[in-house]
């Protein structure tokens, strides 16, 4: 599923040794891209995630398309006052590593099954243990990911106690996306200075080493495509179950 040669490998550990963050174009084999693409057309029901009242809240995604205007808009209206507050994010998502370990994967999304399996297996941990020069790193976890107008991840740094994160990992499937839309990747210095920015590429793999201060940019209000990845960590440790992999 995944083409990762040697070379490869090497040119996205140097990037890795050099800034804790690097690329791999062209990861997957263009018949799986293809597939995944047409499968996350497919998904059965996305999940909206944000934060409202200091609570993280799961809302049904088709649900809130059906809102009134003015109903969006006094929602919205409350998203990003959370966001002016602190830690705040707005999109929606297909939770793989939940639904694998729930029993369902196969049967909603057999081909997000297939890939989460080879995530899971040592033709993609190898890989990733070389060019991260982390030997321990021994599952991960991942979601699908839909980045809609509006939708925005702030500043965080993925450094949470007791996930074991070695590296956070961004498999971006949407191709032709514009760099004036947002929805790019841009990573922070202390101060807050951006200094790096990764615009989505479709079939491109982003790493970056976990802590590291970095965000989501707000997808442009005119913008109709959607900005769909497969996004996860790569971890040690035991493999927890279900609902451990946020």
């Amino acid at each position: 599923m995944f083409d990762l040669t040697p070379a490869r490998r090497k040119d996205a550990g140097n990037q890795l040794h050099a800034l804790s963050r690097g690329q791999i174009k062209d990861a997957l084999l263009a018949p799986a891209h293809t597939r995944l693409l047409k499968a996350a057309d497919a998904i059965p029901r996305w999940t909206l995630v944000t934060r409202l009242g200091g609570r993280h809240l799961d809302l049904d995604a088709g649900a809130m398309a059906q809102m009134s205007k003015a109903q969006r808009e006094e929602f919205d209206v409350r998203v990003r006052a959370g966001a002016a507050q602190g830690f705040q994010y707005l999109y929606e998502t297909y939770p793989l590593y939940d639904k694998w370990h729930g029993g369902v994967l196969a049967d909603e999304a057999p081909v997000f099954a297939e890939l989460f399996g080879v995530l899971n297996s040592a033709d993609f941990l190898d890989p990733m243990r070389e060019v991260l020069d982390a030997p321990e790193i021994s599952f991960a976890d991942a979601q699908l990911t839909r980045y809609r107008a509006g939708h925005f991840l702030t500043t965080h740094d993925d450094g949470v106690a007791g996930k074991n994160r070695v590296a956070a990992f961004v498999l971006t499937l949407s191709e032709g996306w514009q760099k004036d839309w947002g929805g790019a990747l841009a990573f922070q210095a202390i101060d807050g200075r951006v200094i790096d920015r990764f615009v989505p590429r479709g079939n491109t793999l982003s790493l970056f080493k976990v802590p590291q201060p970095h965000e989501v940019t707000p997808v442009a209000a005119d913008v109709t495509a959607h900005r769909v990845s497969v996004t996860g960590w790569l971890r040690t440790g035991k493999d927890p179950g279900p609902q451990a992999g946020r």
